[in-house]
């Protein structure tokens, strides 16, 4: 689901590097929102359609999660 990032910055976590991860970044207003991370692409697609599209979101961006080796 749809939830509200306190952090603006974009955080770097650590994830299996079999595991591609993606979220929706959007505005509502001056408010920066993010979806959770899935692995499903399709839906993140289908919510980056919607809001795109649609009113008031604007800055739609999907994101994918980076990998870190260490």
């Amino acid at each position: 689901m749809v939830r509200a990032d306190s952090s603006p910055e974009p955080t770097t976590d650590i994830v299996p590097p079999d595991t591609i991860q993606w979220r929706l970044r959007y505005h509502v207003g001056e408010i920066q929102h993010y979806t959770e991370w899935t692995t499903e692409f399709p839906t993140i697609e289908n919510y980056y359609d919607q809001y795109h599209h649609g009113d008031p979101a604007h800055d739609v961006a999907i994101e994918r999660r980076a990998v870190i080796e260490t």
